[in-house]
């Protein structure tokens, strides 16, 4: 297998965290906790004056409110003073009264906007909603982040309007057992088993660059695209009279592009429940290899770097928090139509879990958990036997934000997995000699994924 994959990586992001540094050095304030400029962030800003004297900048109240739990109190400060919502002005933090969960959204989720004066609260309140609360409720409630983000599912959590993110990311996987069903066993051990096995898979190997972009238009919609880029191995074990030859073939380009929209139907005005529908396709920008063996079946689906025609996908998301605690889940189905080739990739229905710890701002760790049934595949309207069927995947996570640069924030994401259950189609075959022998699948393996993600949030400029 090539090694362009990890070099590609390395060549991007060492330069990028370069400029990043330097920039990160300007005399701009920025937000202590997210990045953002404050100089963007006027109507809400926060600032915090250490006992010591020195003093810190926030975008907002739920920054702010952040940064006072991650130094252990108010009493870490000499004084912590807000932007009243009407006059512009600095009041004291904790003597103001605060609108949470409002349809307005100036900096950032949750939205807390601060007052002096209860009564400007309560009139706000009745034109644009919310829930009106003091400075200790939200000092209780607010979480070190406003969101986390799963690694092999979709959040419910739509981050406002204006919000932008672009991350580059790669990924290996790893498949290197047969599986006959549940069954796993040694590709060599299954062809020394079975005399009349012409041929079987031996390890298949996908590394992935990927560009991922994020963005809201509104405040209830969040687009996704994802550009992927593979390198694709297969090794399969070819028996040549009483020898078993091991053969190879890559591919290598561009794969399908992904686009999609989630857009949020419901949340709570504490911002920590979250009911979200997914839409999206895939457009087939990969290449998709229809090119047939002496029998007519296709060559290598598992190297195909493409479906050959677009996709569609739909389901549901939810979220919701626990102070430091988030639990994302999702059920979603895939259609795989039918190419121009004559080959369908089989349907996917799939629904995951994933519970995420943040322990402070910079830092995410959790499990996730996904499930998916994969339809047999049809060449030509008839079902590929060794296709399909059903895996439970088990995946460790992290992000770690390391760098407040360019009016927002720089987080290292990642994960690594494997299978903990597989239950794969197989197709029991008889050869010319009637002797029988079977089509099987790769599975077992593990899986793991780094990213780089910048993500900014411009200011909106009707507030």
């Amino acid at each position: 297998m090539k090694t362009q994959s990890k070099l590609w990586l390395l060549l991007v992001l060492f330069p990028l965290f370069l400029v990043s540094s330097q920039v990160a050095a300007e005399e701009r304030a920025s937000c202590r906790v997210c990045g953002m400029y404050i100089d963007q962030y006027q109507k809400t800003a926060a600032e915090l004056t250490y006992n010591d004297g020195k003093k810190e900048y926030t975008c907002g109240v739920a920054c702010m409110l952040r940064e006072v739990e991650e130094e252990g109190g108010i009493s870490a400060f000499k004084s912590v003073k807000v932007h009243d919502w009407v006059s512009g002005k600095l009041v004291n933090a904790e003597t103001a009264t605060y609108v949470m969960g409002s349809k307005v959204i100036p900096d950032m989720v949750p939205n807390y906007i601060a007052f002096a004066n209860r009564d400007e609260a309560e009139a706000f309140v009745a034109k644009e909603g919310g829930e009106i609360i003091d400075f200790n409720i939200a000092y209780q409630d607010v979480s070190p982040v406003g969101t986390t983000a799963p690694f092999r599912l979709r959040t419910a959590v739509t981050p406002g309007k204006g919000n932008f993110s672009v991350g580059m990311v790669y990924g290996y996987n790893e498949k290197d057992r047969i599986k006959n069903g549940s069954n796993g066993i040694n590709p060599n051990t299954f062809m020394n088993n079975n005399a009349a096995q012409p041929k079987a898979p031996k390890q298949m190997v996908v590394n992935q660059q990927a560009l991922t972009f994020n963005y809201s238009p509104t405040d209830d919609l969040a687009l996704f695209m994802n550009v992927p880029w593979f390198e694709k191995q297969m090794n399969t074990l070819v028996r040549t009279g009483k020898q078993i030859n091991d053969t190879s073939a890559e591919k290598n380009g561009i794969g399908d592009i992904t686009l999609e929209g989630r857009y949020n139907v419901w949340r709570s005005t504490r911002w920590d429940k979250f009911a979200t529908v997914l839409l999206g396709t895939s457009l087939p920008s990969g290449h998709f290899d229809g090119n047939r063996d002496s029998s007519g079946a296709l060559q290598a689906p598992g190297l195909q770097l493409g479906k050959g025609v677009a996709t569609f996908t739909g389901g549901l998301l939810y979220s919701e928090r626990w102070k430091d605690w988030w639990l994302h889940t999702s059920a979603l189905y895939t259609v795989n139509p039918e190419n121009s080739d004559d080959f369908a990739f089989g349907d996917v229905a799939s629904v995951g879990m994933a519970l995420h710890y943040t322990p402070n701002y910079d830092w995410m760790v959790g499990v996730e958990m996904d499930a998916s049934y994969t339809e047999k595949n049809q060449d030509k309207g008839i079902k590929v036997g060794n296709s399909g069927g059903t895996a439970v995947n088990l995946a460790f996570v992290s992000d770690y934000r390391f760098l407040n640069a360019l009016g927002g924030n720089f987080k290292l994401r990642g994960s690594i997995g494997l299978p903990v259950y597989e239950n794969l189609n197989s197709n029991p075959m008889v050869n010319a000699k009637k002797q029988p022998f079977t089509q099987v699948q790769l599975g077992d393996g593990f899986f793991a994924n780094v990213a780089l993600v910048w993500t900014f949030r411009d200011a909106p400029e009707s507030y």
